[in-house]
């Protein structure tokens, strides 16, 4: 009997990042693909935003949760590093992703080029700049790192790969060709069958 779900639409980069993370510690769990905002999500989730998870009798929901309890509850390899230096490492891009990162790149880009939104190109415009300069602090960072927190992917690794994902389906993929470190990760990530099993379909 499968004790563990995971509710929320397949095309959610956050949905993803928990899918990789169950992946990863080789868990067993059934998909529920709740769209966002819809009485059935809502069920799971009081804010109904997507995802949330039940182990048992257990629910939770917020990715972070989500994934730092995949990480705790069941066996397998670590999600995130030992050494405290590289773990706040990781938290602090974790958050910087989910302040940033994903606004910026999800929503005044992707969402967008998906016609999920009403096309404006001024806010694709606009969001560019930013764009860039996140990219380049990415750079910056994989120079001298294969993963963002140390020699091995971990959490924050999992929260990026799904944007940089999208942002690599879209015109502005163009972009990614003047980040040669960031490039080099997003093709480590993708020889990863956790990355590769958890693509939703387009």
């Amino acid at each position: 009997m499968i004790n563990v779900a995971l509710y929320g639409f397949p095309l959610s980069t956050y949905v993803r990042t928990a899918r990789i993370a169950l992946a990863e510690k080789g868990v067993t769990y059934e998909l529920f693909p709740f769209e966002p905002n819809t009485p059935d999500m809502q069920a799971v989730n009081p804010t109904g935003k997507v995802p949330a998870f039940k182990h048992g009798d257990f629910t939770l929901y917020e990715t972070l949760a989500i994934t730092n309890y995949i990480d705790d509850a069941f066996d397998g390899p670590a999600l995130q590093p030992s050494d405290a230096k590289q773990r706040a490492v990781m938290n602090q891009w974790i958050s910087y992703i989910n302040a940033y990162v994903f606004p910026v790149m999800v929503h005044e880009i992707v969402l967008f080029r998906f016609e999920i939104l009403p096309m404006d190109q001024s806010v694709i415009d606009a969001a560019i700049p930013k764009a860039n300069e996140q990219l380049a602090l990415l750079e910056k960072t994989l120079n001298n790192s294969d993963y963002l927190a140390g020699d091995s992917a971990c959490l924050a690794d999992y929260f990026l790969y799904p944007i940089l994902a999208y942002m690599g389906m879209v015109p502005e993929a163009s972009l990614l060709a003047d980040y040669p470190s960031v490039s080099a990760w997003k093709a480590r990530m993708e020889e990863k069958s956790s990355v590769t099993g958890s693509a939703p379909a387009l």
